[in-house]
This record gives structure tokens, C-alpha cells and sequence, in this order.
């Protein structure tokens, strides 16, 4: 989970979308199939149970990189503010790669899926609602980060802006709808 969430983190850090709101596109990689019954992390064993894994092989059967560990807070995610339900440590998390965009999603130890996000690197991926929006409200702002989350209720994107000394921060959904939004000047 460590190095998962790291090398999102360092991803991120190295490849943050800093155009105005401007569409660009990114180059893709290749990755491979890494997944086992028991996986290790950090030197500690994992042990997802059957019933976990199969609801994630069934959600996503394409997954390759697959690398689960217990549940821990992911900072890139305000829990509270995007409407997650609360999570414990009998919860799982489960790093993986989808059409060579990486993932995280977590699932409770009935197999349950809870959610999942994933970064963006490409604003051209925003569905065009979302563009349109931020085209409309937020017109000569940069974007520095974008996360798509997913829950059984919906797609949002938490969307990271700025424009000199102002800071804006929004929740919108898949159709457009800012949910919610924090800025600062």
C-alpha cells in the first residue's frame, strides 16, 4: 500500500497538469499482471480473503499490477468532504492498473466494493460536461491535479485549480454539477 500510494503520489509530482484550462493529451505504458493469492507489502503478508479477490476480479477482470493491503487513509482523498462512508482497518485497498491508468479501490471484508479513485494526468479525459464547466466557471484557471472518484452512487471528480494567488478546490459530478467547492484567494 506504502509504495502503491507513493509512486501515485511521486506520479503526480512529477506529471501534474499544469496547463490553463486548456485540453492536452499524454502518452500511454504497458504494464503486466503482478497479482498472487497472498501479496506482500513492505515485507507483510496480505491475506485477502477468497471472497474480497473475487469481487475485485469480477469488477474489474481486466486489472493487471494487482497489489493489495490492509485499509489505510489516502491522503489524497478528504473522506468527509467527497461522502464516503467511514473506513476501518478491516477494510482492504487494492492498488491495480486498468488500460494503463492506475487505481485504487477498497473493499470491506465481506467483498463488498466500497469505491475507487484514480488520478487523471490528461484533462482531455474529463467528460465533456465537466469541461464545460470548468471552461464556464472557472475560465483561466490551471488545473494541478485531478482524481476521478467512483462510489455505488456515482462519479465525481475532485478537481485542484489556480490562477495566481487564488485557490479553488471542486467536487463535480460526471454531468457537470459542481457538488461542492472550496476556494481561497
Amino acid at each position: 500500500m506504502i509504495v502503491g500510494a507513493a509512486s501515485i503520489i511521486v506520479l503526480v509530482s512529477c506529471n501534474s497538469n499544469t496547463d490553463t484550462y486548456n485540453e492536452k493529451s499524454t502518452e500511454s505504458t504497458t504494464s503486466t499482471d503482478n497479482s498472487s493469492p497472498t501479496t506482500y507489502t513492505e515485507n507483510n503478508p496480505v491475506n485477502v480473503p477468497d471472497n474480497v479477490r473475487n469481487s475485485f476480479t469480477t469488477q474489474y477482470p481486466t486489472a493487471t499490477d494487482v497489489t493489495w493491503s490492509p485499509y489505510k487513509s489516502y491522503d489524497r482523498i478528504n473522506w468527509e468532504w467527497t461522502g464516503w462512508p467511514s473506513m476501518d482497518t478491516s477494510y482492504y485497498a487494492v492498488n491495480y492498473s486498468v488500460d494503463n491508468r492506475k487505481h485504487m479501490s477498497w473493499w470491506d471484508k465481506l467483498g463488498k466494493w466500497i469505491g475507487s479513485s484514480s488520478t487523471i494526468e490528461d484533462s482531455t479525459m474529463l467528460p465533456d460536461p465537466v469541461k464545460k464547466t470548468l471552461k464556464n466557471s472557472y475560465a483561466g484557471y490551471r488545473i494541478t491535479d485531478i482524481d476521478e472518484e467512483t462510489d455505488h452512487n456515482r462519479t465525481a471528480y475532485e478537481i485542484k485549480l489556480e490562477k495566481g494567488d487564488a485557490h479553488a478546490r471542486i467536487l463535480i459530478d460526471k454531468n457537470g454539477r459542481i457538488i461542492k467547492k472550496d476556494t481561497k484567494a
